[in-house]
């Protein structure tokens, strides 16, 4: 497989992806969700950085004291320290207000989910609704044409066992016209 195909897939799938996003409104959620908590991450890693940074200065500071270097310098690393300490008490809270969106972010990804599979339930119950509606229309046109197919069957029976009956009943004399061949003329016989 060439590298070209793989990154034509790549985007289709990418495409396909954003196209599922706007056709289900949890998944775009979802996805704003997963977005903050990668924010997230990445500040409570940053303040690591900090805390990191701090707690060198902090062992230096101490090494410097030990060693009696210049009062200026551990001025210096005091002032630095109390500037970090500062910055990580900004980006704590960055981090926390940044943690409470994400928490109320969830609670959305949860109430839309909720309410997408409510919205999917109706659809369904609605549309097994109409099918019931539609399945009783054609069940009803199925017992009226059984209906007439019986009232049908029905008359035809009995006009058979009329039929039956007159046959079964003495012969009525009817009424025939006998011909004498010697009344009719004698052109009536050539012919």
């Amino acid at each position: 497989m060439s590298l070209w195909t793989r990154i034509v897939r790549l985007l289709q799938g990418e495409a396909r992806s954003q196209f599922d996003r706007l056709d289900d409104p949890a998944a775009s959620v979802d996805a704003a969700y997963r977005t903050q908590l990668e924010i997230v991450d990445e500040v409570r890693g940053h303040l690591v950085e900090l805390l990191t940074a701090r707690k060198r200065l902090e062992m230096q500071l101490t090494s410097y004291e030990r060693t009696g270097a210049q009062k200026d310098a551990v001025e210096a690393f005091r002032a630095e320290i109390d500037e970090l300490r500062g910055r990580e008490d900004t980006l704590a809270a960055t981090a926390n207000e940044l943690r409470r969106r994400a928490d109320a972010l969830r609670a959305e990804r949860d109430i839309t989910r909720a309410r997408v599979a409510a919205a999917k339930a109706g659809i369904a119950a609605h549309g097994a609704i109409a099918g019931i509606t539609a399945e009783h229309a054609e069940i009803r046109t199925l017992l009226d044409d059984a209906r007439e197919r019986t009232l049908s069957l029905q008359a035809r029976a009995a006009a058979l066992a009329e039929l039956v009956a007159m046959d079964a009943a003495p012969p009525k004399p009817s009424i025939t016209a006998s011909v004498d061949r010697e009344e009719l003329p004698p052109q009536s016989l050539s012919s």
